[in-house]
């Protein structure tokens, strides 16, 4: 996939959302899912070896989903109230990021944004590989940066957060299917938060 290839596919794949992460499991809550990253829902890693159950949790979830050499695309947002028209490569510690689109959440959402206020979206297309990651992930576990990845191949959306991850599928049967595979790993609450 392309970069500019970006914003078709999701406005075709996820039209009733924004590729914003943290709000995707409200608008799909049929295909939705959470693991936590660590045992007894514990949030934040105090060890290595936390680090390293997160770390094995998170990668064998993903390889499962979309296995080895699978192409993603890794999108994070910046909120801003400056419009830019330009699209530019952001440099980050995770290598270079192409954004592809400004939103303008005054206008998509004006009973919640009385101020001017944008989204942007930076993409990065990669391929995944198991543990070639685990930068980006620690950096989210420890609430540092937010990233999703999104696999077309496998038609779903993986969003880690700082204590487990957010996972759209693409059906109801897939969700029940790796809910019930990854029960260990589920909140005990009954909203599955």
């Amino acid at each position: 996939m392309q970069d500019t290839e970006f914003i078709k596919y999701w406005q075709t794949r996820y039209p009733e959302a924004l590729p914003i992460n943290y709000e995707l499991k409200t608008v799909y809550p049929d295909r939705w899912f959470r693991i936590h990253s660590l045992p007894e829902s514990k949030r934040y890693a105090e060890n290595d070896s936390e680090y390293q159950i997160i770390l094995d949790r998170q990668n064998t979830l993903i390889n499962d989903l979309i296995g080895d050499t699978t192409e993603i695309i890794i999108s994070f947002g910046l909120y801003t109230d400056d419009i830019s028209n330009e699209n530019y490569k952001e440099l980050t510690d995770f290598g270079e990021f192409v954004k592809v689109q400004t939103i303008d959440l005054k206008k998509e959402r004006p009973e919640e944004n009385e101020h001017e206020l944008f989204f942007d979206i930076y993409i990065k297309i990669d391929h995944w590989k198991s543990n070639s990651k685990d930068e980006i992930l620690k950096a989210i576990a420890d609430d540092e940066i937010r990233a999703m990845f999104i696999c077309p191949t496998s038609d779903c959306i993986i969003a880690p957060y700082d204590g487990g991850v957010d996972i759209i599928v693409d059906s109801i049967e897939k969700r029940d299917e790796l809910k019930l595979k990854y029960k260990d790993w589920l909140s005990e609450r009954e909203d599955g938060l």
